[in-house]
């Protein structure tokens, strides 16, 4: 079936064959989610509620440190996703020209891909930290006094440890998607524009970037998703008195008081729904460019 000629066949045929993983993916998070939300609305019947209510959102939505934690998480995913794409954009320029000289350059580029961001946390931690390797390296060499007058950035207020690592596994991340476009579908384009008398900043604003464009927003809105969404990274490098939403959320499900599920619940759904507004609105931008692009 997968090699007739009919292409109503194929879709089928590629439909079967993705439908395991997507049973997986989506089940998983359709159950999850409606968990959520059923607990969410104070429905828990092993300590005797059974009663569906709204008071769990209407007591975060009144809640100082439920919405500051609610901007402290967007400033965070947001100035991480910008100084990502912008270091990724200088980055797959500078290494476009040598992108046919062999796997190295994407092996060196994408080494810290597979690494968790677990690991990654505890790296900049260890490094960046007052009692880490370059605050105890500015000591020795004279730059400071003692390493505890190295600058505060782990466990900050303003979360700079938590955007050092987020840039420093989402930039090989976002390079990699534009280094794809750049080095084969760009090219022909730019010839004829060159060709044409076109200089290079005209070739850059009328054929590089409109192809660079939708890669590299899908990638921020993947990257944004991810860090707004994040609690391990928050959780290792953040500020106890500065917690993003899911670390208010993590708090909120392990206390002991029961009580507290149903906010801890009702917190997971307001980042769900982030999410899903996220990726509406980046569905239908697709939808209008590839409709502005036929």
């Amino acid at each position: 079936m997968f090699y007739s000629r009919s292409k109503r066949a194929q879709r089928l045929m590629v439909c079967l064959m993705l439908l395991p993983a997507f049973a997986l993916v989506l089940g998983t998070f359709l159950a999850g989610t409606a968990i959520s939300l059923i607990q969410s609305l104070d429905y828990l019947p092993f300590i005797g509620h059974t009663q569906l209510s709204l008071q769990a959102y209407r007591d975060i939505l009144g809640s100082t440190v439920i919405l500051h934690g609610l901007v402290f998480s967007l400033a965070v995913a947001l100035v991480a996703t910008i100084i990502s794409a912008m270091i990724a954009m200088l980055l797959a320029h500078l290494l476009r020209p040598y992108t046919n000289q062999g796997g190295w350059l994407y092996f060196l580029l994408q080494f810290n891909i597979p690494i968790p961001h677990v690991v990654g946390a505890v790296a900049i931690g260890m490094l960046f930290s007052q009692s880490g390797l370059l605050a105890r390296l500015a000591a020795a060499a004279g730059m400071i006094q003692q390493p505890s007058q190295f600058p505060v950035l782990i466990n900050d207020q303003y979360g700079a440890g938590i955007i050092m690592e987020y840039i420093w596994k989402e930039v090989p991340f976002i390079a990699i998607t534009l280094l794809s476009i750049l080095k084969s579908w760009v090219v022909p384009y730019e010839q004829q524009l060159q060709l044409l008398g076109a200089g290079r900043w005209q070739r850059w604003r009328m054929v590089t970037l409109p192809f660079m464009l939708p890669p590299l927003i899908s990638s921020c809105m993947i990257v944004f998703a991810y860090t707004f969404g994040s609690f391990e990274v928050p959780y290792i490098l953040g500020s106890v008195s500065q917690p993003t939403l899911p670390l208010l959320a993590y708090e909120a499900y392990l206390h002991p008081d029961l009580q507290r599920r149903p906010e801890a619940m009702a917190i997971n759904m307001v980042i769900t729904l982030i999410s899903m507004i996220l990726i509406a609105i980046y569905m239908k931008w697709g939808e209008t460019h590839a409709a502005r692009r036929s």
